[in-house]
């Protein structure tokens, strides 16, 4: 079964180890950029929403991306609706942080996905390496302190 994915996209850019630099629009850019190369999703289809309370419900494409802007309602309220309205919202994947979109979908079918286990899929982490990790040089490191306490 192929899913489509609904992004909140604010709530994935501020869930990025960093932020990118810039403007907003900059910072827009770099994450659809960075998401049309990464492609969290596989193969399935990727819509990604942004909140616009003065903006006019714009819609483009970005490569493969669908790239909604809402008009005079958040992202949350637009992914909910969508997810209401959807003939098989089984087949929908929501994407963010915020625990209100949760509890949005809940009900319907759709499923949940947090961001951390998006971005498993790509080369980025969202958190450092837990403290038990080994470093890639731990065997360099133990010959070094060998070497001076031999």
């Amino acid at each position: 079964m192929a899913f489509s994915f609904l992004v909140d996209g604010y709530n994935l850019l501020y869930a990025l180890p960093e932020i990118p630099p810039g403007t907003w629009p900059e910072k827009r850019r770099q994450l659809l950029t960075f998401l049309t190369e990464q492609r969290p999703q596989g193969k399935n289809s990727l819509t990604v929403v942004f909140d616009s309370r003065a903006g006019l419900g714009d819609r483009l494409r970005v490569g493969d991306l669908t790239v909604v802007f809402t008009a005079g309602e958040t992202a949350d309220e637009w992914i909910g609706t969508q997810v209401r309205k959807a003939p098989n919202p089984r087949a929908l994947v929501v994407v963010s942080d915020d625990q209100g979109v949760r509890r949005l979908i809940q009900g319907t079918g759709a499923r949940y996905q947090n961001v951390s286990d998006f971005l498993k899929k790509t080369r980025i982490r969202k958190h450092p390496p837990m403290p038990h990790e080994k470093p890639s040089n731990d065997r360099d490191i133990t010959n070094e302190l060998k070497e001076k306490w031999l």
